[in-house]
């Protein structure tokens, strides 16, 4: 078997928000993760990827079925995955691998197309990885390729001006739910970025009141004063659903809104109509509350949903994956083209010795020479090893099973061959 990328993972495209939340790993766990996994059978270098939309790990190895299995094991062992659930899970290898990893890094894979927290997020496990050295020249190379695409394609396609957020996409869900929002009361659970932008993207639009509510009474003030809008305490959480048109959470803690307590609060409600939205991941809202009757409740994934209906993201998307299939094509035989140029160079310094060593000798019993002979000689010495080493570099770029043939010419030559770590892309 020859080096390849493999992804294994699960993402907004394979399983819904309940299982992948089971997953979501934080900062710490995937420090654990990296730590693990680089010491696992058949992995040579890790990345792992975790955030509200998809958890992956993104692997380069010698052996792509054994390195599914190491992340089996690893699973199992972290997450208490069940083999019921590993259907869940996609196993990418190759050319494949590396289209989805551009994909992924250009955000056109993502639950609103093209946010930056996709890159974002990308760049963040990347860089965590390098710090705890698990990644090497490949997987460098690969993200270095990654952010590049993603760049053209904001040039290109202008992301930059055309950009949806979920924030955005929330606010588009509101509309359509509610029509329009003059004299509508919202009430924004958290005080974090995501509720910062989401009050943002409400104030854009003629909403008529926003208050805020966060575990921190401080915290909600400072939002309240940034954003010149209302704070409420925590203590008086349920009041201000009840007098809510919109409840949005983005918030990070336990879940807030339950059935139980919402079933209380409707009938004073007089059958107005109730539309909460989940940003968070774990999930902040009891998904049971869409059984009662003038509730409509939204999460990620029916966000995902209204905007893959939108005619912009679909022709966005048609002009990306044309892009990322253009950059993807050959990238795979360029890294392992450069994989092997390592033994090419050994090989070619070991020739080059073994030749002035010969040339030495030959000095030594049939010299001196003139000068034409030498440089007769030099010319000749030269010209055998640049041809041995254009065959040898040929066939191992060609040849199938080029990696048991550069490690067999390794062991066979007793070549001294040092890769060196790529140095693409920042660090910390």
């Amino acid at each position: 078997m020859e080096p390849t990328l493999v992804v294994i993972g699960i993402s907004l495209r394979s399983a819904k928000l309940a299982v992948r939340e089971r997953f979501l790993l934080d900062s710490g766990e995937r420090l654990a993760a990296l730590t693990a996994l680089v010491r696992a059978d058949a992995i040579d270098e890790v990345i792992v990827l975790s955030n509200c939309n998809r958890t992956e790990f993104i692997v380069w190895t010698q052996n792509a079925a054994e390195a599914a299995n190491s992340v089996l094991r690893f699973l199992t062992r972290s997450n208490n995955l069940k083999l019921v659930e590993w259907s869940n899970f996609y196993r990418l290898v190759g050319d494949t691998a590396i289209a989805h990893m551009l994909r992924v890094t250009c955000g056109a894979d993502a639950s609103v197309f093209g946010e930056p927290e996709a890159t974002n997020s990308v760049l963040a496990a990347w860089q965590q990885a390098q710090r705890a050295n698990t990644t090497g020249r490949f997987l460098d190379a690969l993200m270095a390729k990654a952010f590049s695409v993603a760049s053209r394609l904001r040039h290109d396609l202008g992301l930059a001006a055309n950009m949806t957020t979920v924030a955005e996409a929330a606010l588009h869900v509101c509309l359509e739910s509610l029509g329009e929002l003059p004299l509508r009361r919202v009430l924004v659970l958290g005080a974090g970025q995501m509720a910062l932008a989401t009050v943002r993207e409400l104030q854009k639009t003629d909403v008529g009141e926003i208050t805020v509510v966060n575990r921190s009474w401080e915290h909600a003030q400072l939002l309240a004063k940034q954003c010149r809008i209302k704070a409420a305490h925590a203590e008086n959480f349920w009041e201000q659903v009840l007098r809510s048109d919109v409840v949005i959470s983005a918030a990070s803690q336990r879940v807030l809104i339950n059935r139980e307590g919402l079933a209380v609060l409707l009938p004073e409600r007089r059958n107005h109509k109730l539309v909460v939205i989940d940003l968070a991941v774990p999930r902040t809202v009891d998904p049971e509350i869409r059984t009662l009757e003038g509730v409509a409740a939204f999460d990620l994934d029916d966000l995902t949903e209204a905007m893959d209906r939108q005619s912009a993201r679909r022709e966005l998307l048609q002009s990306a994956e044309r892009v990322i299939a253009a950059e993807a094509v050959g990238f795979r035989g360029q890294l392992l083209s450069e994989s092997i140029m390592p033994t090419i160079s050994a090989m070619r310094e070991m020739l080059e010795t073994m030749c002035r060593q010969e040339l030495d000798q030959l000095r030594e019993q049939l010299g001196p020479f003139t000068e034409d002979q030498e440089l007769a000689l030099e010319s000749l010495s030269a010209h055998i090893t640049q041809r041995i080493a254009a065959t040898l570099s040929r066939q191992l770029k060609e040849m199938p099973g080029r990696s048991e043939l550069t490690s067999a010419i390794q062991q066979l030559f007793q070549l001294e061959v040092h890769i060196p770590k790529s140095d693409a892309g920042a660090r910390d």
